[in-house]
């Protein structure tokens, strides 16, 4: 089920997400062929190739229901920097009841500037807009602290912790899975993580 219509497009202060467009390719395998950027993920083979990212884009752009990811690229100045995506899924391991789960990467000469705080800021309070989803979820492996950091700076909060086989490390890693309730997400992006835990809480002992 998409979420996103296909002219999505989201302002933020420095940046401007959109759809991907064929074009995306290119930049997108630059980016992300990248050990360090990769080892933190999933999904995605290793090595990544030209053609990965061919077929990515092109999936994306085909509504595929193989890929089954709402996607929006992440760009600077007209320049792509990165990716992110959200997909319904059902209570799982990774989180604890139904919703919408987001995912997102960005290169790494784009680290350590407040981009993907700001890019998960204004995603989070578009999805909270168009649907009706009381929680948000997502999640990082353990050892990706700065991932964990930007989703904190949002409003999300710790909500378990599991085993997740990452597809380019071949292998199980422990897995931190995070929550951002509705009522404690404040308009404009950011949330008190006090606040969102206290209301994660709350929901937990109904």
């Amino acid at each position: 089920m998409k979420l996103l219509d296909d002219s999505c497009t989201l302002s933020t202060k420095r940046l401007l997400l959109r759809p991907l467009r064929p074009d995306d390719a290119a930049p997108l395998f630059a980016l992300f062929n990248n050990w360090n950027v990769v080892r933190f993920l999933s999904s995605p083979p290793w090595p990544y190739t030209a053609n990965d990212a061919e077929w990515f884009v092109s999936q994306v752009i085909a509504c595929s229901p193989e890929l089954n990811e709402d996607v929006l690229a992440i760009t600077k100045d007209g320049r792509f920097i990165g990716m992110i995506g959200v997909r319904l899924r059902k209570a799982n391991a990774l989180q604890r009841g139904p919703g919408p789960n987001i995912g997102y990467w960005i290169g790494e000469p784009f680290w350590g500037h407040g981009y993907m705080s700001e890019t998960l800021g204004a995603f989070a309070q578009h999805l909270f807009k168009i649907t009706d989803a009381e929680t948000l979820y997502s999640g990082a492996f353990t050892e990706n602290a700065a991932s964990l950091r930007v989703q904190e700076k949002v409003g999300f909060v710790r909500d378990g912790e599991t085993m997740l086989f990452s597809k380019p490390r071949g292998g199980d890693f422990p897995h931190v899975n995070t929550a951002l309730p509705r009522t404690g997400f404040q308009a404009g992006g950011m949330a008190g993580g006090a606040s969102a835990a206290a209301n994660l809480r709350s929901r937990r002992k109904i």
